[in-house]
């Protein structure tokens, strides 16, 4: 089997675990009024739950969002529910057409964006530890 066949065939590690982040949305969804489906909650407590690693959060949820299967409508923080709505499940082809069309590195406002978010979604999760532990 050549490089290129055994490449169509090995499914990526997060395209994976998106998969099973939007099986877990899914399962916990509910329909809004507007009969949309709708997942309420703490995305990075999902990531716990699935024992998912810190930094695949941000690139796992940005794929999931821009292939189409998920939008946030309502950003949560500390006590507060992030609302998403669920469009449609994630498939291989369009993980691998949206990865490759994903730009690695942007410059540096967008690396500085994107730092920024990281640590809050960091201190987010800090703060909900603390919480859980009743500090």
């Amino acid at each position: 089997m050549s490089d290129a066949e055994l490449e169509q065939h090995v499914v990526p590690a997060l395209f994976e675990h998106a998969k099973n982040v939007y099986r877990d949305m899914h399962a916990e969804a509910k329909p809004d009024e507007d009969g949309l489906l709708v997942y309420e909650g703490h995305l990075t407590v999902l990531f716990r739950k699935l024992r998912l690693s810190v930094p695949y959060y941000t690139s796992i949820k940005n794929q999931l969002v821009a292939m189409g299967c998920i939008e946030q409508t309502r950003r949560g923080g500390g006590n507060g529910t992030s609302r998403w709505v669920l469009w449609k499940e994630p498939l291989l082809e369009e993980w691998k057409a949206t990865d490759a069309a994903r730009p690695r590195r942007g410059n540096k406002t967008t690396q500085l964006e994107q730092r920024v978010k990281d640590i809050a979604d960091r201190l987010h999760q800090i703060e909900a530890r603390l919480e859980k532990a009743g500090l």
